[in-house]
């Protein structure tokens, strides 16, 4: 694996609109105020307020202006506005040796778990599971940002705020996954998400239980859960059934642990991933540790050069 170069005060970094378009003028304020925190400079790119129905301008909009970041060498690092749907999309469009020549820091979550998955397996980058810069975020957010892109000190030993009735066992192995949806959806593509040997990490939200259910199933089928050195689950925000068409129905922990309590695999709960405040910012790539009943996950090295 390739660690980019640590993120440095007057370095700049481009904003990109990979999936869904800029619905509110805020989200700006709020990539630029991130960017105030950091000491970084802030690049919008050309297409950031283009939009086609759910998407951020045509595919080749999106495309180019990540293309346009990953080959210039004054761009130090690939920031996410938000997420929405649309990532896959240009997956087939993005250039992989611009990154593997020059590396830098990619980060993003949500939608973003299919460019950063892809990235990391197509180059050996670890690339960045975090916040998007269009949201607001707590202190502990963007502390998280900067302790992981940078500072070269090791992430370190980072503790769940509780422990689940699913946590169990000890896993190692390199970060993979993010966002469930995602996961599933690229599976069977030359882009899938990699699982065997990894600590994959899932969450997800406003999805009903039947929906995570078959997402699941799916991974499972297909031999990936199977496959995986342990399992860091999120917390599944409003992962709740409608009124309606998806009762009776089980509720998401409980379809968690139907779905995962018979892999016998080492999982650690709770983790603070994802769509929810406060998240962590983890190195997809990265080896880490975890020790479920302790609650407590472990990045030993840093994530950046």
């Amino acid at each position: 694996m390739h660690k980019p170069p640590h993120l440095r005060k007057g370095d700049t970094v481009g904003l990109v609109a990979p999936a869904g378009p800029l619905r509110h003028p805020e989200e700006l304020q709020h990539a630029r105020s991130l960017a105030e925190m950091l000491g970084v400079r802030l690049k919008l790119g050309a297409n950031i307020h283009s939009q086609y129905g759910y998407l951020a301008g045509s595919d080749e909009a999106r495309a180019a202006d990540f293309n346009g970041f990953a080959r210039d060498p004054r761009i130090r690092a690939i920031f996410a506005l938000r997420g929405g749907y649309g990532t896959m999309r240009i997956l087939d469009k993005i250039d992989y040796g611009a990154l593997a020549a020059d590396p830098k820091i990619i980060l993003g979550f949500s939608d973003l778990t299919a460019l950063l998955n892809a990235i990391t397996a197509q180059t050996g980058l670890i690339t960045f599971h975090g916040p998007v810069a269009g949201h607001p975020m707590t202190g502990a957010a963007v502390m998280g940002i900067r302790r992981a892109v940078m500072s070269t000190e090791p992430l370190g030993e980072l503790r769940v705020p509780e422990i689940g009735a699913l946590a169990r066992g000890t896993a190692r192995g390199q970060l993979a996954g993010g966002n469930l949806s995602m996961v599933a959806a690229l599976s069977g593509t030359p882009y899938a998400v990699p699982c065997a040997g990894k600590i994959l990490l899932l969450e997800d939200v406003k999805e009903a239980p039947y929906r995570v259910d078959r997402m699941l199933t799916q991974l499972s089928l297909n031999g990936n859960l199977a496959a995986v050195a342990g399992i860091a689950l999120g917390r599944f925000q409003d992962c709740v059934a409608k009124e309606g068409d998806d009762r009776p129905s089980l509720s998401i922990d409980e379809t968690l642990r139907d779905r995962l309590s018979g892999l016998k695999k080492p999982m650690i709960t709770h983790v603070s991933i994802g769509h929810m405040e406060g998240q962590w910012t983890l190195p997809l790539g990265m080896v880490a540790s975890f020790d479920g009943p302790a609650g407590k996950l472990v990045v030993e090295e840093s994530a950046v050069s």
